[in-house]
């Protein structure tokens, strides 16, 4: 494929994604009313599938204030940083038709999503608010957990397939796929859903947005245009994260479980009650990373069997 026609490409997938965040929201709103037993947004569109729209629309033209303690930059870039972290995974994922493939793409993917909550971060402790500099605290030691689970699950990865190329972890998974080769992928699977509700700062782990504690933490103090790209960046997020376990645990089935497994996270929110922050860092720190140090542990000891049981051979 020539430079055009990926630039091409690269749009297309860009505007496609758009389209994705003004549905997702839309299903959302749906799942909540669902759960809640209402109706949900019905008058702007047949079956209100127009709401979403008007709300951007609305957000778009709201004026910008940027406060008088901020770090003006750093206020202003950090969601232009969320939403490059998001999209400058793209190219590490085999159905872009933009991907430079190699024997990491897992990896290098995950390490440029991190930049999300890095720029979440910073918009928070720019922000110049009380509120949203908790927030970027709390997100700060949420990283540090998440981000240590999803080091060790790496670890399982690259001990059971021995590659972090999605499209050779793929073709591995041909006859069966990666939850029933290994009653270790299988825990593996479950920790990496739950890492990644944390990785989209989603309830019920969202301590850094925690609306009844901190007003929005990390996003108080912005609104409009900005505000709309945080939004996005955090249902691209998801998106990801279905579409890696898709890869790595199920075959690759795309199609299949990465809506099944973004509508998951969305049931989650609303269904399940927000945990207080050391609930969570107990969680992540307690059960989640020693969790999956046992798990790729547990892997190795798996890829010995075959070995052991050669000496039990008559």
């Amino acid at each position: 494929m020539d430079f055009s026609q990926k630039r091409v490409s690269g749009l297309l997938l860009v505007g496609a994604l758009l389209l994705y965040g003004l549905f997702a929201v839309y299903v959302e709103r749906k799942l909540a009313a669902w759960i809640q037993d209402r109706q949900g947004p019905m008058e702007t569109g047949p079956y209100g599938l127009l709401q979403t729209l008007a709300d951007l629309l609305k957000l778009l033209r709201k004026a910008e204030s940027i406060p008088a303690t901020a770090v003006r930059g750093m206020f202003l870039f950090a969601p232009v940083l969320a939403l490059l972290a998001v999209v400058g995974t793209l190219p590490w994922l085999p159905f872009a038709h933009l991907s430079a493939e190699n024997d990491y793409t897992l990896w290098l993917g995950i390490s440029v999503l991190s930049l999300e909550a890095v720029a979440l971060f910073l918009g928070g402790w720019s922000s110049g608010s009380k509120y949203a500099l908790l927030g970027a605290y709390r997100l700060l030691v949420l990283l540090l957990a998440y981000e240590l689970i999803l080091g060790l699950l790496l670890l399982t990865i690259l001990t059971h397939y021995g590659t972090f190329s999605l499209v050779q972890i793929t073709h591995q998974q041909a006859d069966i796929w990666g939850i029933f080769q290994s009653p270790m992928l299988f825990v593996a699977a479950m920790l990496w859903f739950a890492a990644g509700v944390m990785i989209a700062h989603r309830a019920p782990f969202d301590l850094p947005e925690t609306e009844s504690e901190l007003v929005a933490g990390t996003l108080t103090e912005y609104s409009g245009f900005r505000f709309a790209l945080f939004m996005l960046a955090e249902y691209i997020v998801m998106l990801l994260q279905a579409i890696w376990i898709s890869y790595v645990f199920l075959g690759g089935n795309l199609l299949l479980f990465a809506p099944v497994l973004v509508i998951a996270q969305m049931v989650l929110r609303w269904a399940w009650p927000r945990w207080r922050p050391d609930q969570v860092l107990a969680l992540a720190w307690r059960r989640g990373i020693p969790g999956a140090f046992f798990v790729w542990v547990g892997e190795l000891l798996w890829q010995k069997i075959p070995t052991w049981l050669c000496y039990l051979e008559p």
